[in-house]
């Protein structure tokens, strides 16, 4: 039998309730309730319709940490909400295939400004991969 997240709260409540009533001496520690410290945070159900709005804040612009207190659960959670969401997060490092690309495009003789902008990364991102993978540096001295 599965309980909602609305009887598990009521359980915990009444878990902890009945701890809390109780001396150290009458808890049994073999007991199935036995709790070893405090429920820090609730798992958080999102609904459909929070889902749909938490995407879309996503895509108008609004960071994972914002959406985690508006919506009151951890960053983590949202971000991985999200993915889960088939959204594509804001700031995550190049991947080794996004590198080969720029490996090849830099290699190609586009600048790692260049680079950047086709792929969607600063040039001092781009400059750090190609440093990471051994890429010789090319000194331009354009007049």
């Amino acid at each position: 039998m599965a309980l909602s997240t609305a009887d598990t709260n009521k359980w915990l409540t009444l878990v902890e309730a009945r701890l809390r009533s109780q001396s150290p001496e009458e808890v049994n520690p073999s007991s199935d309730y036995l709790l070893l410290g405090p429920i820090s945070q609730r798992q958080r159900r999102l609904t459909e319709a929070q889902m749909s709005k938490m995407v879309k804040r996503y895509q108008e612009g609004a960071t994972v940490y914002e959406l985690a207190v508006e919506f009151d659960c951890h960053r983590t959670t949202v971000s991985a909400r999200l993915k889960k969401a088939g959204v594509s997060l804001r700031l995550q490092p190049p991947t080794s295939e996004v590198i080969d690309a720029m490996v090849r495009f830099y290699e190609s003789g586009l600048s790692p400004l260049e680079v950047g902008k086709q792929l969607g990364f600063c040039a001092n991102t781009v400059r750090a991969c190609l440093r990471d993978r051994q890429v010789a540096a090319r000194h331009e001295h354009r007049s």
